[in-house]
């Protein structure tokens, strides 16, 4: 018996601006951690995720005030350990979100702010794509 995929939702890759929240919807591939995988592909797709998420938040970086929540969702064709890997996976998207929002851009040390909440979810999907919902 095979698992019927959900319908895709209607894919508008970019930002959304509303009542104090701002979804980016960005064609991005995130993995588990346990993936093995050279560290040549890896980073690639940490500097990819890292550069998307830049230019997407170029233009509200400076509406955002903390306290703020980070909800980021997986779109993929696989679903991944919610309770360990997913987090992981969301590792650098989650890094460079909260260092363009605070300025401290030293690696790994934005998040720690006590003024984020973090949330993660997936969705079964077509297509691999990534939603970061931040709410103010």
């Amino acid at each position: 018996m095979t698992k019927k995929i959900d319908p895709e939702p209607s894919l508008e890759f970019g930002a959304i601006l509303g009542n104090r929240q701002l979804i980016l919807t960005l064609p991005l591939r995130t993995q588990s951690p346990n993936m093995c995988e050279p560290w040549q592909k890896r980073h690639a797709r940490h500097k990819e995720q890292k550069r998307a998420v830049i230019f997407a938040m170029i233009p509200y970086r400076q509406i955002i005030t903390l306290p703020c929540t980070i909800k980021c969702i997986r779109f993929a064709k696989k679903e991944i350990d919610k309770h360990d890997n997913l987090p992981m996976s969301f590792k650098n998207l989650v890094d460079c979100v909260a260092a363009e929002i605070t300025g401290d851009h030293r690696p790994g040390l934005a998040d720690s702010n006590k003024g984020f909440t973090f949330q993660y979810d997936q969705v079964k999907s077509k297509k691999y794509y990534v939603k970061i919902e931040i709410s103010w």
